[in-house]
């Protein structure tokens, strides 16, 4: 029998498989959708003043720097932490409502996302050392900042949407099932809880997660991930090469558990 005809094996897991990425995928565009959203409101404010009068002032971002906190305290946060809280739910039944472990969470991720202006700063400066480079007129080193100035521009701020949505929902949820580890082990008197690194089993894992694949530690200790230590996939705490556009999982499992492999292959 050839591998076209051989019979596939049963999944009895895949119901739940398919139902954890339709959640991932859900919390990622929901996330894109606002992150954008306020991206676009706060670069509709900073354009004009940036380019008054015909010419080009940076400084005139950090003008708008409270605008954007408000904007990530008010919009952004909340939505990751719906998914955070969405996902502790789904493993403990219960929403996390004023756990302080969750409040400094989302803390962390505030204060990573209030850094959006000094980027914007960077790219105008770039885009002005490159057009006297060339010897551009100020007309169109202005024309080139209206462009990073645009959030439809070009497709720097609709990437840029996806891979922040991507990072802070993998983040979110991976803290969110590691919270419920947690006070799950804490409720049923566990001492030594463990968990699992999942890697996702494709070519576009990174090799080093790759690798931490299948890795097992006790739920308070660190996996080694490329040498970096990361509580949880998406451990804001780690280094930015092994936490953006991270695709793996956190499996919390007691100790001695088996699982079973069989059914995760490489496409």
């Amino acid at each position: 029998m050839d591998a076209l005809t051989s019979p596939v094996p049963d999944d009895d897991r895949l119901p739940q498989r398919l139902r954890a990425q339709a959640f991932i995928r859900q919390g990622e565009a929901t996330v894109a959708r606002r992150w954008f959203r306020s991206l676009t409101r706060f670069l509709d404010r900073v354009r004009p003043a940036v380019l008054r009068g015909g010419g080009v002032d940076p400084g005139r971002v950090s003008d708008h720097q409270a605008f954007w906190t408000d904007e990530v305290d008010v919009e952004i946060v909340p939505t990751i932490g719906g998914v955070l809280r969405n996902a502790a739910q789904r493993v403990r039944g219960r929403d996390p409502v004023g756990d302080p472990w969750v409040a400094d969470y989302l803390n962390s991720v505030g204060n990573r996302l209030v850094r959006l202006p000094d980027e914007v700063y960077a790219l105008i400066v770039a885009e002005l050392e490159r057009g006297l480079r060339e010897g551009e007129s100020i007309p169109d080193m202005a024309a080139r900042v209206q462009t990073v100035l645009t959030a439809t521009g070009s497709e720097r701020w609709p990437h840029r949407a996806r891979t922040v949505a991507r990072t802070e929902t993998i983040g979110a949820v991976n803290a969110g099932v590691f919270r419920s580890a947690m006070l799950d082990a804490e409720d049923r008197g566990d001492v030594a809880p463990f968990k699992v690194w999942l890697a996702t089993d494709d070519r576009r894992t990174r090799k080093t997660h790759d690798e931490a694949d299948r890795q097992r530690t006790l739920l308070m200790e660190p996996f080694i991930v490329g040498g970096a230590q990361l509580l949880f996939p998406g451990d804001p705490t780690g280094p930015a090469h092994e936490v953006i556009n991270c695709r793996c999982s956190l499996l919390p499992i007691v100790l001695g558990e088996e699982l079973d492999w069989t059914d995760r292959q490489r496409p």
